[in-house]
């Protein structure tokens, strides 16, 4: 039981506390109690008193006038001292006589964990702790018979035990209903909140009696009541190490047995091996970390430790079982081989080195072999009793069409969620559905569902027992679990992939026409695709993993090519492996359907004259073919189609737009109702002849072509293109003669001169212009890098001057 309260010094037991009066006490003893009602309202407030002092001690010299004091502790501390404790205070803390008191003593004396002139071997007893709650001294209701006495005491040792085999905290389970920390709280929440053993109602009467607040009607003092178990607790575990001195007045623990139950060795390894292997636990690293030169040997206590720390609670060993084994595994010199416990544990249901050994089969427990069994120790009598029971709440289920499951799951306190509840939260929730049956038949009930390690009540199995859906746990016998279960699961996953469908529709050549079209407009690597689940190169894949590629393709989209079932099947059997028949050569698949780009391997054969891709676009499935169309439907297309081009040409309408409202999705198709409006939009009159005929004629499997249906009746006009529209206006720009030159110059020394006189006068450096053009620093420079240098110094130079200079 984890509980975190102690019991303050005082003497509240069965009745009200009497501290005796100040009169009657010497100086000493009144300095002790004040100094101790001070100690616990600091503690239980969580206050720093020496904060309170600094406040009027800036200097930090130790003393205070009387007065800050006084003030600091009615101020802070809102403690009510008679005057004589005030009195005795200043003068044990006025050391100087000029009214000054000593605070700095005061803090120390206060804050001091243990008291000063108490020396003992278990300093614990007399630690100065905080009492539950503030002003803790409240006392119980006084039980006034010997015999409802010994009922109590029977009641409040029952609780104890099953709290502390359980690790139960039952301060917190009623801190929870205590919001404001009182200490206090109602009796529905006290009978709420309460996780002991099942009590009858004249034992929660006495409970509800002894603890209840005689001042506050309706309230219960729950802290007096953990405090109580916490006593018992400390009592019994004292009894349980000096057994010989209490063994006159020993109470028997409820729920234990006397003897602990006696398990042979195989049993205890049986436990310890299923609860290694349900639970995953790594038990040599537990006893590693006392073994540092890995010798495989440790002492026995430290083998006892390690066990107790690895799977003592999981595989609910006690002392007894781990005395056994430790004598089992000790060797002649005293200590224990504990390399082979180990081995043998973490080899349960499992060989060791086993890629050596590829061809033994493992033995492995069933599915729920290892879970928690019925309980089967109950008497003929007894189990037809259950089953008369489960048939009662059976039928009440069945009627009322109730779940059991989640009325129970939130009492499932593990965070592992264990499927076991208490006893109690067993029976609140059949009594909350009305399922409850009689006290002696509860019992029995609980007997049969109940575990012998920790006592809980497995709901999930008693769901399975009374729902007709529910499965809790499925349990496989060995002989349903052959160990070669992996590779009979394989070959049934093969015959899956085997279906008989029927293919012979299939017109594979339309097919893969159409995938190749679609990859074409779309320009889709198919490669990309498939290397994601082709890690290794192999060039296969399996059967699932090829319909899944196809599908990620766009085959099956909104814009894709909706493959069937049966073309599905045709593709795999197309390029199906013929050695290994669960896998395709989905290699071989991309070969082909990317052939619509390009050939492989021209570089071996540049004559190869490869075909335009326009040959591979198909138009949509389901597009009639106009030759086919009869006479009279033609004959009627071409005079809807003249009429309505004419009609467009002399009302200038823009056709495009109604069918682009229909066509959220830009598919190019719309349906025959939405064809029939956009007609109506546009104003274009037609009989139901040519209406039959235009229909015929643009209809395919999507709806109706509504943009082939435009470039019939608005044509678009292909514009030139007018990049080579501005190429020949440059050239002709080009041609055109050039003005003649007005007095140039003829000899070289003008030209320089000219030269000299711009640089002169415009400050110009042509070094620096022609050396960004002679990146090698040569210092020749062609005719027209040159041309192009000194061109943007706008030295006003002729053609025939340049020509002249370049010479």
């Amino acid at each position: 039981m984890v509980v975190s309260v102690e019991s303050m010094p005082s003497s509240t037991t069965n009745g009200y506390s009497t501290m005796p009066t100040e009169t009657s006490l010497d100086p000493q003893t009144i300095i002790r109690l004040a100094e101790e009602k001070i100690r616990v309202k600091t503690i239980a407030l969580g206050l720093r008193v020496t904060e309170f002092f600094h406040d009027f001690d800036r200097l930090r010299s130790g003393y205070v006038t009387a007065s800050q004091f006084k003030r600091c502790l009615d101020t802070n501390l809102r403690l009510q001292l008679s005057p004589e404790e005030e009195q005795l205070l200043l003068q044990k803390y006025g050391h100087k006589r000029d009214g000054s008191v000593c605070y700095r003593e005061f803090c120390d004396v206060i804050n001091r964990k243990y008291p000063e002139t108490t020396i003992t071997a278990h300093p614990e007893h007399f630690t100065n702790a905080a009492p539950p709650y503030l002003n803790s001294w409240r006392s119980t209701r006084h039980i006034g018979t010997q015999d409802e006495s010994e009922r109590l005491k029977d009641v409040l040792q029952r609780i104890a035990t099953y709290c502390k085999q359980r690790r139960i905290d039952v301060l917190t389970a009623m801190e929870h209903y205590d919001k404001h920390q009182m200490g206090e709280i109602t009796d529905s929440q006290f009978y709420r909140a309460y996780v002991g053993p099942q009590l009858d109602e004249a034992e929660m009467t006495l409970l509800r009696d002894k603890y209840s607040d005689p001042s506050k009607p309706g309230l219960m003092n729950y802290l007096n009541f953990v405090q109580d178990l916490n006593r018992l607790a400390r009592t019994t575990e004292a009894a349980a190490l000096f057994p010989a001195a209490n063994n006159a007045d020993q109470t028997p623990f409820i729920g234990v047995e006397e003897q602990a139950e006696q398990r042979s060795v195989q049993e205890i390894l049986d436990k310890i091996r299923i609860a290694t292997f349900k639970y995953g636990i790594r038990i040599s690293d537990f006893f590693k970390d006392y073994d540092k030169l890995r010798s495989g040997v440790i002492t026995e206590t430290q083998f006892e430790s390690a066990l107790s720390l690895s799977v003592q609670k999981q595989a609910f060993l006690n002392m007894n079982d781990i005395k056994k084994l430790t004598e089992y595994y000790r060797r002649p010199d005293g200590r224990v081989y504990y390399k082979e416990f180990v081995d043998s544990m973490e080899s349960a249901f499992n060989i060791p080195e086993l890629e050596k050994k590829p061809l033994t089969q493992v033995h492995r427990p069933g599915q729920g072999l290892l879970s928690r069994p019925l309980n089967t120790n109950l008497s003929p009598d007894e189990e037809d009793r259950v089953s008369e029971i489960l048939a009662v709440i059976i039928e009440k289920v069945k009627k009322r069409r109730l779940v059991l499951f989640p009325f129970f799951k939130p009492y499932d306190r593990s965070k592992a969620f264990t499927r076991a509840c208490t006893k109690h939260q067993f029976g609140r929730v059949l009594r909350t559905l009305d399922l409850i049956p009689s006290p002696h038949d509860f019992n029995i009930l609980c007997k049969k569902f109940e575990d012998r390690e920790t006592g809980d009540i497995n709901y999930a199995l008693f769901c399975q027992m009374t729902e007709q859906d529910f499965v809790a746990i499925k349990i496989e016998s060995e002989e349903e679990y052959p160990c070669d279960r992996a590779r009979a699961d394989e070959e049934q996953k093969r015959e899956k992939l085997i279906v008989q469908i029927d293919t012979s529709n299939v017109n594979m050549n339309d097919l893969m026409g159409r995938i190749r079209h679609h990859v074409l407009i779309n320009r889709i690597r198919v490669k990309e695709f498939f290397e994601d689940f082709d890690p290794l190169r192999l060039g296969t894949v399996s059967q699932t993993r090829f319909i899944r590629v196809l599908a990620s393709l766009g085959l099956t989209g909104l814009d894709g090519i909706p493959l069937t079932e049966a073309q599905m099947f045709a593709l795999c059997n197309q390029y199906r492996h013929p050695e290994q028949r669960d896998l395709i050569q989905w290699k071989q698949f991309e070969s082909d359907v990317e052939s619509v780009f390009t050939l492989s391997d021209l570089e071996k054969a540049p004559t190869v004259q490869v075909s335009p891709q326009t040959i591979y676009e198909m138009p949509p499935s389901g597009t009639p073919d106009w030759a086919n169309i009869g006479p009279y439907n033609q004959t009627e297309l071409h005079e809807a189609m003249s009429a309505w081009k004419a009609s467009c040409d002399q009302r200038r309408l823009e056709v495009y737009q109604p069918f682009k409202q229909f066509d959220r999705h830009n598919r190019g198709h719309v349906t025959r109702g939405q064809f029939r409006q956009c007609l109506a939009i546009a104003g274009l009159p037609y009989t139901q002849r040519q209406l039959e005929a235009v229909e015929a004629a643009f209809m395919d499997d999507d709806g109706f072509a509504y943009r082939r249906f435009i470039e019939w009746i608005q044509p678009r006009r292909i514009d030139p293109l007018r990049y080579n529209i501005l190429q020949q206006e440059l050239r002709d720009l080009n041609k055109q003669k050039v003005l003649p030159e007005t007095k140039p110059l003829t000899s070289i020394q003008d030209v320089l001169q000219k030269i000299k006189g711009q640089v002169f006068r415009r400050r110009i450096r042509l070094y620096e212009w022609l050396k960004d053009h002679d990146k090698l620093n040569c210092g020749r420079l062609t005719f027209d890098t040159f041309r192009r240098a000194i061109n943007p110094c706008q030295l006003e130079l002729a053609e025939s001057e340049l020509s002249l200079l370049e010479d």
